[in-house]
């Protein structure tokens, strides 16, 4: 419509190159009335005032947050997009940003993970520790469902909620949480309810956090949203004692058992972690400043404070 506008004369040149500046397939029409009654030298002006508005009215519709979440083909893995808006996104943001770049190094390579992979860490653990602050047993209960047929041949993986999980997930899910396993038929009815495990009981919780002072993986420096692991899991016949419980974060919890490391030692003690090759683990110096993880976090405070005024701007009145 612009290009017409211009080959008929309508418009000139000049105010077609303000024109393109703001004009999509949606606006154009609207935007070239204003050439009608506008001065060239205050269109731009105008334009912006009307996209202005136009956003608010827009954010007014369609002001709620919203989030999607599918699984994949093969219920591997769980994909989420949504919309986050205003003060809410910069928030989400920020919670994420900010538990990332406190991720404890990569103990193969000494290096951060790259800042996807850290977003994703985050957001796990968000719902890891909200989940664990669920006072309703019913609902924080795992139902693990084994078919009877693979269980007479020796297969312990299982479903929860649908999903197939395997053997070392399974026992990570399970490490301090109520476990009640479900046996199916081959049609999928559930013939007999095990019992269900019990939780480590608050008082041993507190020994354990008062002995440890926080996450026991070398190196490790995190004293919140731990996890009490069991080093002989009680599924294969571990004790739930001081003798067999240590503290680990949430990030080294999930390496332990996905990278199939091993714990040798009595936790009230000196103990010795193992990586899957049986290696003893040394921690890898880092390339880093001893500062990096400050001077990040003031970097986020300065983005954090910078979107916050553009926000306000945008939506303040004309």
């Amino acid at each position: 419509m612009i290009r017409e506008a211009f080959r008929a004369g309508s418009v000139s040149f000049d105010e077609v190159r303000v024109l393109c500046r703001y004009a999509t397939a949606e606006n154009e029409a609207v935007l070239l009335a204003f050439t009608r009654d506008t001065p060239v030298e205050d269109l731009g002006a105008t334009i912006r005032e009307e996209l202005a508005i136009e956003t608010r009215r827009r954010a007014a519709r369609d002001e709620a947050s919203w989030l999607s979440m599918a699984w994949n083909e093969d219920d591997s893995f769980l994909r989420l997009w949504g919309e986050i808006r205003g003060v809410d996104g910069l928030m989400v943001e920020t919670a994420l940003r900010r538990l990332a770049s406190r991720a404890p190094l990569d103990p193969i390579g000494g290096g951060y993970r790259g800042p996807d992979i850290g977003n994703g860490e985050a957001l796990v653990q968000m719902a890891s520790e909200s989940a664990a602050g669920d006072a309703d047993h019913d609902r924080s209960t795992l139902v693990v469902h084994f078919n009877a047929a693979d269980l007479e041949s020796g297969k312990t993986s299982g479903l929860v909620g649908g999903q197939l999980v395997e053997r070392d997930e399974l026992l990570r899910l399970a490490c301090d949480s109520r476990l009640q396993p479900a046996i199916d038929d081959p049609s999928g009815f559930t013939i007999g309810v095990g019992r269900t495990s019990r939780k480590i009981p608050a008082w041993l919780r507190r020994l354990v956090e008062g002995r440890d002072e926080g996450c026991r993986f070398p190196s490790c420096d995190r004293t919140r949203w731990t996890h009490a692991h069991h080093i002989i899991h009680w599924a294969e016949e571990g004790p739930t004692n001081l003798d067999n419980l240590i503290t680990l974060c949430g990030f080294h919890h999930r390496l332990v058992h996905r990278e199939h490391w091993q714990i040798i030692g009595n936790p009230n003690g000196e103990v010795v972690f193992l990586n899957r090759w049986g290696g003893e683990y040394q921690p890898a110096r880092s390339a880093l400043p001893a500062d990096h993880i400050d001077q990040l976090l003031g970097h986020l405070d300065y983005y954090h404070s910078q979107k916050l005024d553009l926000l306000a701007t945008a939506n303040s009145p004309p």
